[in-house]
């Protein structure tokens, strides 16, 4: 597709241009080239930004802990959890909100969570094991639920009556 789009260009400039030389023809046809380039290496790391590769999407886990940190910031909230474990310290983990948009839509705000709250988390964890996730549940400490945004709202609509 890009290809004949490219011929056609170089077509319509032989056509609209066919008194300048070959040489500028081709120099206009590698400008053309090269601004195309660009464009598509500036627009790849936007397609990569909402991969969910990253989180194993097949399981959902619970964890209840106590809020080190709030990160309410675009493009993504982070909420840094102290998660207790028998026998040893309590564990860090990141959890990975949607935007500030998104969370503000379904009524949260930067106020919503607290440092030194518990809180119980429904996320998807990462794929390698490492301790965090998505957030997908989340039950605060009066019992009212925030879901993500997508099926779970269903969930959130259910509980929160």
């Amino acid at each position: 597709m890009a290809a004949r789009y490219l011929t056609d260009v170089f077509t319509r400039l032989m056509i609209l241009a066919p008194s300048q030389s070959m040489s500028r023809m081709m120099t206009k046809l590698t400008g053309l080239l090269a601004s195309f380039a660009v464009g598509i290496l500036v627009a790849a790391p936007a397609f990569g930004h909402h991969s969910f590769a990253m989180f194993d999407l097949t399981k959902r886990v619970t964890i209840t802990g106590v809020v080190a940190e709030i990160q309410w910031t675009n493009p993504h909230v982070w909420v840094y959890v102290d998660v207790p474990q028998s026998g040893g310290p309590p564990v860090r983990w990141n959890i990975e909100y949607t935007s500030v948009n998104h969370l503000t839509r379904l009524g949260m705000t930067r106020n919503t969570i607290k440092v030194g709250e518990t809180i119980e988390f429904q996320v998807n964890p990462y794929g390698d094991g490492a301790p965090g996730g998505r957030f997908q549940i989340m039950k605060l400490p009066n019992g009212r639920f925030f879901c993500d945004v997508g099926a779970v709202q269903q969930f959130c609509a259910q509980n929160n009556k």
